[in-house]
Order: structure tokens, then sequence, then C-alpha cells
């Protein structure tokens, strides 16, 4: 089945990330940022802080408390629209709106990801993930929206409780044929438009088990991703939401 084709494509961001299974030394990290300065000239220094108590059954005193504190490398276009984040454990290529189609952001993850392999040699990968999230704008008509009548994701919810405002709901399903799981977000957002309302469609589909090592096998299973995720999202619109991304 072909998929559509919009003049104007919702997606907000889209993300294609890998996570290793061991962190990488810090100077290797320092050195491949600085081959990619010329294709992402803005720079940042980002931290990423983790935080885990533990408290053992039965144990009514102060818990225990460690601390994960990782440095990383933000690196985005001079327009801001690409994005790179390096991190010791995971490779990150974002691209925000407007997204120019799925050829061009997977070549650029395959130019980056080149480069990353050249400097840092092999690393055994432990999740490869694929995110996009799409953000419906609905004109508005009156003080509620019907959100059923534009999106097959939302909650159910008795008629007693009146007309819904806000929601955020979240359903995590296996993609058993790529061996994938699918972790989908729906939620209302605040409306950059005025006179309009605004809803999420955010969908992530990773794999996190028989990974692929090789490139070839790595670029197989983003296609196959791509593939499914066109097709999760076309399952989570109305045709009156289609309607939207064609004017």
């Amino acid at each position: 089945m072909t998929q559509p084709s919009y003049i104007h494509a919702p997606i907000t961001e889209a993300v294609i990330a890998i996570n290793f299974a061991a962190p990488m030394d810090a100077a290797g990290i320092e050195k491949v940022n600085d081959k990619f300065s010329s294709h992402y000239p803005q720079h940042q220094r980002v931290e990423n802080l983790k935080v885990e108590v533990q408290l053992s059954a039965g144990q009514t005193d102060t818990p225990t408390t460690a601390i994960d504190r990782e440095s990383g490398h933000r690196r985005s276009s001079s327009d801001m629209t690409q994005l790179l984040v390096l991190w010791r454990s995971a490779f990150v290529v974002s691209q925000l709106a407007p997204y120019p189609g799925w050829g061009e952001f997977f070549q650029r993850f395959a130019r980056d990801w080149k480069v990353w392999k050249r400097v840092m040699g092999f690393q055994t990968i432990s999740r490869l993930g694929v995110r996009y999230i799409n953000r419906i704008d609905v004109p508005l008509s009156g003080d509620v929206v019907e959100h059923e009548s534009f999106l097959n994701v939302y909650p159910k919810l008795p008629d007693v409780l009146g007309p819904v405002g806000a929601y955020a709901v979240q359903a995590v399903l296996p993609i058993e044929d790529i061996g994938c799981k699918l972790t989908l977000n729906s939620a209302v957002v605040p409306a950059p438009i005025l006179g309009h309302a605004s809803f999420v469609i955010d969908q992530d589909i990773a794999r996190e088990i028989d990974l692929p090592q090789s490139d070839k096998g790595i670029y197989e299973l983003l296609k196959e991703i791509r593939v499914r995720k066109n097709k999760v999202f076309e399952a989570c619109i109305s045709n009156r939401a289609r309607e939207l991304f064609k004017r």
C-alpha cells in the first residue's frame, strides 16, 4: 500500500538514535566531536544527570543514592534544524521542522554514522530506535474540539464526566515481525497558532534484542522501521486530519 504524501507533513521532529552496550572513552568523544564542526557549526556541551535511589526491603533509614553524570556534545546546523547529539553511550541524529523527507534525513544519518565509525571504530550496539513526533493543529469552531474526529488514539471515558479538555495516553506494543517495540504517546499540547487546538502523535519504534551490528543490517532495519512508522501514523489519524495536511 502506497503511503500518502502530504503538502504540509505535521512532523515536528524526527530522530534516529543508536545506543551502545558500553560507554566510550571521553577523549574519543572529544575527538569525533571536532570532526562534525563543518556540518554542524553550532555547538554546546550538554550534561545528562541520572539519579538512582535504592531502599532495601525493610530498610527504614537513609536510602542509598547513586549519581551518574554524563557529559556530551550537542551540535546543530546554522539554521538550528539539523541536530547531532554525541554521548559516550549514544549517537543521535535529529531533524526539526521543516522535515525534508526520509531520503534526505536517512542520507544525513548515513553520512554522520560513517564519520563516527571512522573515528570511534566498532562498538557493540544495544538499541536502535526511530522516533517521530507529529503535531496536529486543528482549527477551533467552539469551546471543545472533538479530538476523536481527527485522531484514533484518545482516552475513553464515561459520558457522565463530560467533554475532555486535555489528555495524555501511552501504549506500548510489540511489532513482532521486525523484532521491535512501539511506544505510542498522544496528548493535548499548547497550540502555537491562534484559534487552534494541538494534539501530538509521538511514536518511538526500537529494537533492543538480536540487533544488527553491520552497516548493511542497520540500514535495512531503519528502512523497515520507517515503513512501519508510516503505517502506525496513518492508523492513528482520520480522513478529517489528512485533509488538514493537504491544505
